[in-house]
């Protein structure tokens, strides 16, 4: 305890570099804190995404759906790409698939965050999902 005392009390300015420099790595860690977690909202944006994606595809039963991805590229902000990869067609130069087949999305999006210094991070943010058709192509 009396250790302690003297340091606090001591005048040559050490404890002042000490506590500069714990305030600066402080300042580090809540920056990429905050990096962190903007990136698990970004996550669940871009899953929410692909999920109105697929929802909107297996209402009309057919991948040919750029216009609703524009849209939603709109009101999200997000710059992303999609695919139907795994997609069972009916007639795939139209993009139909037959009531009841098998419509897998992927929306991609890829972005950077920055590090400390000239570092940069490059991060892709993937979500998947999928769903049945409900329209029947005669």
């Amino acid at each position: 305890m009396v250790k302690q005392t003297e340091r606090i009390t001591n005048r040559k300015g050490e404890s002042y570099v000490d506590t500069a420099i714990t305030v600066m790595i402080a300042a580090f860690v809540l920056v990429f804190a905050v990096s962190i977690v903007s990136l698990a909202a970004l996550s669940q944006n871009v899953r929410t995404v692909s999920d109105q994606l697929t929802d909107y595809a297996c209402l009309r039963g057919s991948t040919d759906i750029g216009e609703f991805a524009g849209e939603l590229r709109e009101k999200t902000g997000i710059d992303f790409s999609y695919s139907f990869d795994g997609t069972v067609y009916y007639d795939q130069t139209a993009g139909k698939v037959q009531l009841g087949d098998a419509i897998s999305c992927t929306v991609t999006y890829s972005l950077t965050i920055p590090g400390f210094g000239d570092v940069i991070h490059p991060v892709t943010v993937t979500a998947s999902s999928s769903g049945l058709s409900r329209y029947y192509w005669k």
